[in-house]
């Protein structure tokens, strides 16, 4: 395993957000599609997962992630310097739940990944969790109503699901910010959802398991 990979696992396994590690993001597009839905924000959006890119100067590795804000914008096929660190809050918990739940599928096609999308923005914006109400709700759903249902079917299953993923915020102040996901305990996974994680992000797993820190 690559030297600087296990230094910036190091850092992230602590679990807090600080200090932050730098890496540098290259999106290159949705990984299985988007739908587009009306937000009560007056937003109309393009929901799906991403792939790309993460290099923390070993050279680029695969990554799956999904968009944790609505406010700043991003282009695919350039680099952007991201700085990833792994909050720990009630927030990211629930994110750690609905990880659990669905990530699997999430990956499987455009209903479900635009379904997945949609439940990180509400877990991340309304703690009501209900995407007919409150303030962040879906207002038009394009013809979509079976994904928002979908999502809608995890979020009031969340509370019967252990949080045992880290959810890595990845930060730039100047664009749009993303998350991507940890598994801290896998079934023997599958080879394509595995290599999507990126072996550089699923390194930090491994050496917060083995390096306990010092009180």
């Amino acid at each position: 395993m690559k030297i600087r990979k296990l230094l910036l696992a190091s850092i992230l396994g602590l679990g807090v957000a600080l200090p932050a590690a730098a890496g540098i993001l290259h999106p290159t597009g949705f990984a299985n599609g988007y739908q587009v839905f009306g937000l009560s924000t007056g937003q109309t959006v393009e929901a799906g997962g991403f792939v790309g890119t993460w290099d923390t100067g070993s050279g680029p590795d695969p990554i799956q992630f999904w968009c944790a804000e609505l406010s700043q914008t991003f282009s695919f096929n350039h680099s952007y310097i991201y700085n990833a660190s792994i909050p720990n809050n009630a927030t990211y918990t629930m994110l750690g739940q609905l990880f659990h739940e669905a990530y699997a599928v999430a990956l499987s096609d455009t209903e479900h990944s635009a379904a997945f999308q949609l439940a990180i923005w509400e877990i991340l914006f309304d703690p009501d969790l209900n995407l007919s109400g409150g303030t962040f709700k879906v207002t038009n759903n394009h013809g979509h109503g079976a994904t928002v249902t979908l999502a809608q079917g995890w979020l009031d299953n969340l509370g019967s699901f252990t949080d045992n993923w880290d959810i890595v915020h990845l930060a730039n102040e100047s664009h749009q910010d993303f998350i991507t996901g940890i598994p801290l305990r896998r079934e023997v996974p599958e080879p394509a959802p595995l290599a999507l994680i990126g072996v550089g992000i699923v390194a930090m797993m491994i050496a917060s398991r083995r390096r306990k820190p010092v009180a």
